[in-house]
C-alpha cells in the first residue's frame, strides 16, 4: 500500500485522539488564536448594557436576567450567563434571575452569581435576587400579571422570603420598574418577553438575547425588526463579550478550541482528496505503462 493510500485508511482512533487534542489543548493552555470581530448584534447588546448604566433614571432600575436553559446548553449559555453577569455587575446594575423553562436555570445563574459576587462587591438582597423557577404552564400567566405587579405575581424569592422585604426590591413594582429583559435560553422562551411584557409599560423594555448557535438564525428578523435590541449568538457570541469587556474567559479559549478543531477538520478534508487523487492518478499512470 502506497503513502496516499494510507493517508485514506488513518486509523479512525488516531482522527479522534487529533480531535480531542484539537479541542482540549486550547481550554488548558492559553492557544495564540486572533481576537474574535465582534459582529454588530454584540456590540449593539453591549451598548444596550452601557446605556442603561449612563442613564440616571433606567440604571436604578431592575434589569431581568431570565435563564431559561439547562446544563444541556451550559457550554453557551451558562457562558453567556457568566459573561454578561460580569458587564452587570461591573456597571452596578440591579437585576434579578428568574426562570420558567428548567430548573436547572435559575440554579446554574445563581452559583455564577455567587462566583462572582465577591469580585465585584455584590450581596444578594442588596444588589441582585433570584427569583426562582415557575412551571412552563404559568409562564404566560405569570409574566402578564408582573406587568401590574411583581411582588403579587412571583411572591417570594428562592429563600422563601416575600419580595416586598428584600431591599433590591425597593420601589420596584411593574413592568415600569424594569430596565431591561435579557433572555438567556436554548428553547423557544423569547416570545413571552417579546408578546407580553416588551410594550406593555410607558416606554419599551430593552429586550437582549442571548441564544445557542443552533437558534441564532432564527432570531434575527427579529433584530433586524428592533424588537430585539442585541443578541449574542452561541459561545462565539460570549466571547465577543469579553472582548467588548476586556475579560478574556472560557469564552475566549472555546472559541480557540472551535477553531482549532475546524482547522483539522479542514486540513483532514483537503489532505484526504489530494491524496484520494494523487492515489488515483498513480494507479491510472501504472495501468497506462502495464499495457504499453
Amino acid at each position: 500500500m502506497g503513502f496516499f493510500d494510507r493517508l485514506q485508511n488513518i486509523d479512525r482512533r488516531v482522527l479522534y485522539l487529533l480531535l480531542i487534542l484539537a479541542v482540549g489543548l486550547p481550554l488548558i493552555f492559553s492557544a495564540p488564536v486572533p481576537a474574535p470581530a465582534v459582529l454588530p448584534p454584540t456590540r449593539s447588546f453591549y451598548d444596550t448594557v452601557e446605556a442603561l448604566a449612563n442613564d440616571p433614571v433606567r440604571r436604578n432600575k431592575l434589569v431581568i436576567l431570565s435563564a431559561n436553559f439547562s446544563s444541556s446548553t451550559a457550554a453557551e449559555s451558562l457562558t453567556q450567563t457568566d459573561t454578561v453577569m460580569r458587564h452587570l455587575m461591573r456597571r452596578k446594575l440591579k437585576f434579578a434571575i428568574f426562570d420558567f423553562v428548567d430548573p436547572q436555570g435559575r440554579e446554574l445563574a445563581q452559583q455564577t452569581a455567587e462566583k462572582l459576587q465577591n469580585q465585584y462587591g455584590y450581596v444578594y438582597g442588596r444588589d441582585y435576587v433570584n427569583w426562582g423557577y415557575r412551571p412552563v404552564g404559568a409562564a404566560v400567566p405569570t409574566v402578564k400579571a408582573m406587568v401590574r405587579d411583581i411582588p403579587a405575581a412571583i411572591g417570594r424569592d428562592i429563600t422563601n422570603t416575600p419580595l416586598t422585604e428584600i431591599p433590591v426590591m425597593e420601589g420596584v413594582k411593574g413592568v415600569n420598574d424594569i430596565a431591561a429583559v435579557i433572555e438567556v435560553t436554548g428553547s423557544a422562551s423569547l416570545p413571552v418577553w417579546i408578546g407580553y411584557f416588551q410594550r406593555t409599560g410607558r416606554e419599551p423594555v430593552p429586550t437582549l438575547f442571548c441564544t445557542t448557535a443552533v437558534q441564532g438564525p432564527e432570531a434575527f428578523p427579529l433584530l433586524k425588526s428592533g424588537q430585539l435590541q442585541g443578541m449574542l449568538v452561541g459561545l462565539q457570541g460570549a466571547a465577543e463579550y469579553e472582548v467588548l469587556l476586556k475579560e478574556p474567559g472560557f469564552a475566549t479559549r472555546g472559541s480557540a478550541s472551535l477553531s482549532y478543531a475546524h482547522f483539522l477538520i479542514l486540513a483532514l478534508i483537503i489532505l484526504g482528496n489530494v491524496s484520494m487523487l494523487l492515489s488515483r492518478s498513480r494507479s491510472s499512470g501504472s495501468g497506462t505503462g502495464g499495457t504499453r
